[in-house]
C-alpha cells in the first residue's frame, strides 16, 4: 500500500456501513420527539358537553354557582341553557365567551379559589371551537 493515500473507508463494504448508520440517524433526528412546553393541545374527538363538560362544572363550580352567584346556574340539567345564552357562552368564539375568559383570567381568574387544570380548560376551548352543541 506505499504511495497510497489513507481513506476514511478502506473499502466499499465500510461506507455502506457509514451510509445505513448516517440514514437511520438522520430518520430518528427529523423523527424524534419534540414538546414544546406551551404547545397546544389538540383533542381528537367530539367534545361532550354531558361527559366533558358538566363534570367539571359539577366538580368546580356548582358551590358557588347557583349556591352563591345566582347567574349562571351551573347544576346539571341546567347549565346548558344557563351559558349558552350569547353571553357567557358564543360557540366558536373564545373572545366573546364570558365564561372562557374567566377561566383564562380575564378579567379574574374563575375559579376564585385557583385556575381549573389545564386539561379541564382546554375541553371547554374545544367544545366552544367546536360550536357548543348540546350533546
Amino acid at each position: 500500500m506505499s504511495g497510497s493515500s489513507p481513506t476514511l473507508f478502506n473499502n466499499h463494504k465500510d461506507r455502506n456501513k457509514f451510509g445505513l448508520i448516517a440514514a437511520i440517524f438522520l430518520i430518528l433526528f427529523m423523527t424524534g420527539c419534540y414538546f414544546d412546553e406551551g404547545e397546544e393541545i389538540i383533542l381528537p374527538y367530539t367534545v361532550s358537553y354531558s361527559l366533558d363538560i358538566q363534570p367539571i362544572f359539577s366538580t368546580n363550580c356548582t358551590s358557588c354557582h347557583p349556591v352563591l352567584v345566582a347567574a349562571p346556574d351551573l347544576t346539571e340539567g341546567i347549565s346548558y341553557e344557563a351559558i349558552t345564552n350569547g353571553v357567557y357562552i358564543v360557540p366558536n368564539d373564545l373572545e366573546a365567551s364570558l365564561l372562557y375568559q374567566r377561566l383564562q383570567g380575564n378579567p379574574s381568574v374563575m375559579p376564585p379559589s385557583g385556575s381549573l387544570p389545564s386539561e379541564d380548560i382546554e375541553l371547554v376551548k374545544s367544545w366552544i371551537e367546536q360550536g357548543a352543541p348540546d350533546n
